[in-house]
């Protein structure tokens, strides 16, 4: 499907970003939203992802189900104070989000083994700074970016950082 139909079905009337929700919902759109963005995953083996890692909340939603179609595992990388770990026990990156706010994420290290190469998935990138804490996460537990799925991007200064350094697939 290309990128204009997944637009026109997203909630647009929203404050400060789109609402991708409504592509979950209809089984057909998400259908194809998933083979869409499965087309765009590396599989030479030098290169393919061997674990997928999902960022708090949709790309939970998106990166479970590439994780399920690609037979690999899936690591959730979660909002700061969510996981139910003493602070020392978990990997911390913080940032400032698309809307000015400071925020963090977390990982457990040992959801990664050192030859992991991680596919990161998210529903939007803004600015990048989320994106670029998760890929921190990752590489500070040992593993390797394979590479970024997203179903869009905001073409800016911020996210050209993203496509320099890493293996980036949007479909918008």
């Amino acid at each position: 499907m290309e990128f204009e139909a997944y637009r026109d079905r997203m909630g647009t009337d929203t404050v400060g970003r789109y609402d991708l929700t409504p592509l979950f919902a209809d089984a057909e759109t998400f259908e194809s939203l998933r083979a869409d963005l499965l087309a765009e995953v590396p599989t030479d083996p030098n290169s393919a992802p061997t674990v997928v890692a999902g960022i708090d909340a949709l790309g939970f939603v998106l990166g479970s189900v590439l994780a399920a179609d690609l037979d690999l595992g899936f690591v959730a990388v979660r909002k700061g104070g969510k996981l139910p770990y003493p602070e020392g026990e978990l990997l911390r990156r913080e940032f400032v989000d698309y809307s000015g706010e400071s925020k963090a994420l977390e990982l457990h290290p040992r959801l990664l083994d050192a030859d992991d190469r991680v596919l990161l998935v998210d529903e939007w990138v803004e600015t990048g700074t989320q994106m670029r804490a998760a890929a921190a996460l990752v590489e500070a537990a040992g593993a390797s970016v394979s590479s970024i799925a997203t179903v869009g991007i905001d073409h800016t200064e911020e996210t050209e950082s993203l496509f320099e350094r890493y293996d980036v697939h949007h479909l918008g």
